[in-house]
């Protein structure tokens, strides 16, 4: 979960990049009692952007190497038979959607260039291709009651975002990774919400429901900032 050096490849060495060692780390951050966790993490979240900045990773836009991608699976890759799964759109629509992953890859797509920063450090440039989630809103026929976007995955995870930056930001449902279909990367769907940090970019998502307010997502509840844009601290 921490990120200190700058090594060759300009992403920074991870020193804790094992399960065992994130669930420590975890376990003693939520040890903390709420009213210290949430500055103690700005502090940290600043700290990091600092470190960033002093080693160049902020400045790195090069393609990061397949081997060298970031990825925190903290519980796991959830195992997901692609034969019945479906991403469904509901809540405050029109027209709710139960889509297979074949009637997905159907849809129009879109394939970009992304950076993901993650909230500990690394950042991971890529390219990515899936479906814009405007594409899905529209056919589901979101309601104007809706505030936000609460996205449900596979491994029981859960954040949500503003309807509003969603749009803004021309986020889609990725598929692919630099070509390729990586469960660990969050295949068969996860969320791209460029601007934002790499907790509110879900993984294996099986549901958006779309919602009146502005819900706070698991990692929220603990003391990340809600909106999780970069460099927000609250």
């Amino acid at each position: 979960m921490l990120y200190l050096f700058k090594n060759k490849a300009g992403s920074i060495r991870r020193i804790g990049n094992s399960r065992l060692v994130l669930r420590v780390l975890y376990y003693t951050w939520i040890a903390f009692p709420y009213p210290i966790r949430k500055p103690l993490t700005a502090l940290f979240i600043l700290w990091t952007l600092a470190m960033k900045k002093a080693t160049g990773v902020d400045r790195n836009d090069k393609p990061t190497s397949m081997d060298d991608l970031g990825n925190l699976s903290f519980w796991g890759v959830p195992k997901i038979d692609l034969r019945r799964y479906t991403l469904e759109i509901a809540g405050e629509v029109g027209s709710p959607l139960s889509c297979t992953f074949d009637e997905l890859i159907t849809m129009e797509s879109v394939e970009r260039p992304v950076r993901m920063d993650c909230v500990g450090g690394f950042r991971n440039n890529s390219t990515m291709r899936g479906i814009p989630l405007k594409r899905l809103f529209d056919l589901a026929k979101v309601q104007p009651a809706a505030d936000s976007a609460v996205f449900h995955c596979a491994d029981d995870y859960q954040t949500a975002h503003l309807i509003s930056d969603l749009l803004k930001s021309d986020a889609f449902m990725a598929f692919e990774i630099n070509g390729e279909r990586i469960a660990k990367f969050g295949f068969p769907m996860r969320l791209v919400a460029l601007g934002t940090y790499g907790y509110k970019w879900p993984k294996w998502v099986t549901k958006i429901e779309l919602v009146k307010g502005f819900p706070e997502g698991i990692w929220e509840r603990k003391g990340l900032p809600k909106r999780g844009k970069i460099g927000d601290i609250w």
